[in-house]
Order: C-alpha cells, then structure tokens, then sequence
C-alpha cells in the first residue's frame, strides 16, 4: 500500500521549496499536511489495482485530486461559505492565518494540483494522460464540486429530491468520481464503452452511499431542536433514515456486482473499501437519535 502522508509531503516540499511567500506556504502545508483519511487518494489507488495502472501514473493525480479536496475545505470553511471554526480537530485555516491567506492558499492548491499531475506525464501514453487531466479540471470546477457548491446555495425547503442529488452528486461525488474514474482514463477505458459505464456507475452510486452515510451521522447536528426538522442540504429533509439506508445499500450494492462480473479477479480493493463504506452507513444509521 502507498504511504499517502510521505507521498504529499514529498510533493509538497518540492513545489514549495522556491515559493518566495514563506506565509503562504506555511497556511498551504497547514491543511494539506493536516492529520485525514485520505480517502480518495486510497479510492484512486484501489481503482487503479483493479485496472492495472501503474503507480508512477496515478500517485500524481491522486495527489493532485488530495489537493484540489484541500482546496475545497479550505474555502468551505471561511465565514462567506460555512464559517467554520475547526477541520480536522484543529483550527480552520482562516482561524490560523486569516481570510485572505486562507483563500490564496486555496487557490494556490487548484495551480499546484495541476503541477503535481505533471509528474505522470511521462510515465503513460500522452492521451491518456491528457484525458486524465481533463477528468480532474472538468470534475474539480463549475461542472463538479464548484458547481455543487454553488448549487447548494440555491436550495430551500421546497427543493426537489432529484435537485439534492444533482447538488450532492457533484459537491460531494465529483471528487469520488475523479478517484475512480482518472485510473479508467489512464487505462485508456474509454475504448470500451461497456466497462466505462460499469465504472462509472459505481462511482455514481459510492458518492451517492458515502453521502447519504455523512447525513446520516450528522443527523444530530443538523436537526432542529424546534421543529425536528432536517436540513434542505441533507437527504433526512426528503426521505426517512430507513429509506435513506435502504436506498444507497440498494444502489450501491448493484453497481458492486456489475464492477465484480466484469472485473472478476481485481475487483478486491475496490469491494473492501465499499465494505468499508456499507458499515459506515450501517453505523451512522444504527446511532442516529431516536
């Protein structure tokens, strides 16, 4: 398995190592280097075994896709978007070196992502690499998790479900699909339209689960104590926990089974971490409040 703290730090201390602002690079290692799961890039490098593609093509992008989610966190916590104080069991960025810092270290990250990915350049056909770039600009911006980030703005308590999962299929899902779906384009996937739709129903159907399992454990935070009403932004405004369960059990579990006929004997990484997944919404459902 890849050591994902070793391989950003690595990354990060390159890029940096001749940056002129010393205050910007310490707000950007600050939250890049902060304790995570790093989930996608463990997502990447599960898709990427059961496709066969090799380390030295993927890693960058997986350290990219790390950034760009850094990115996002970043600038979601600042007071005009969420204004929240901790990430990660620790101070926000803003909190720590203030708004404008903070954001341009946000920004720093989407350029030094795109410089990450350059790494992979020469250690995959020039297609592919390109195609794999352009999953990583197309679901990182307007058409991705920007795009649900703005979208979220727009929605009220007479919102549509479809709308929610339009809005959550990319803030949240754009990101997943990035993990999953660069190792698909860096294996030239695209040649064949059957296994492209496989994988890219799975990643549809593990944003969707893995959201539906972070509504699920926030359901105490965000229900109101008043009305014992949930949220617009959250699945628990439109269905019941048990419908919400039900429902991401059922479509994930379709989309594994398809992946595990067309991919047999390399599909094990991918299943562990959807096991993984399928317990965190068991859990999350099972010490919800009363």
């Amino acid at each position: 398995m890849i050591q994902w703290e070793e391989e950003l730090r690595a990354t990060v201390h390159r890029l940096l190592k001749e940056s002129p602002a010393s205050n910007l690079s310490e707000s950007i290692t600050y939250s890049i280097l902060s304790e995570g799961k790093r989930f996608r890039p463990r997502l990447m490098e599960a898709s990427a075994a059961l496709l066969n593609v090799p380390a030295a093509a993927f890693v960058p992008f997986a350290v990219a896709l790390e950034m760009i989610h850094t990115f996002t966190l970043i600038h979601d916590d600042l007071p005009c978007m969420d204004n929240d104080p901790i990430r990660r069991g620790q101070p926000t960025n803003h909190m720590v070196f203030g708004d404008a810092l903070a954001m341009l270290a946000g920004d720093s990250l989407v350029f030094l992502a795109f410089e990450a990915s350059l790494q992979a350049r020469s250690h995959c056909p020039s297609e592919a690499w390109a195609r794999a770039l352009s999953r990583l600009i197309e679901l990182g911006g307007p058409r991705g998790v920007i795009g649900g980030q703005a979208l979220e703005m727009l929605l009220t308590n007479d919102t549509h479900l479809e709308t929610l999962r339009t809005m959550h299929s990319l803030k949240t899902g754009a990101l997943f699909d990035a993990a999953i779906l660069i190792p698909a384009e860096l294996a030239q996937l695209s040649s064949s339209p059957e296994r492209m739709s496989t994988i890219q129903n799975f990643s549809h159907a593990f944003g969707l689960a893995f959201q539906t399992a972070d509504d699920l454990e926030d359901a105490e935070k965000e229900r109101d104590p008043d009305t014992g009403m949930y949220p617009a932004t959250s699945i628990l405004h439109y269905l019941t926990p048990a419908e919400a369960l039900d429902t991401a059990n059922l479509v994930l579990n379709a989309a594994t089974e398809r992946l595990q006929k067309i991919w047999p004997d390399t599909h094990s990484n991918l299943s562990a971490m959807t096991a993984q997944l399928q317990t965190k919404l068991k859990d999350s459902f099972l010490e919800m409040p009363n």
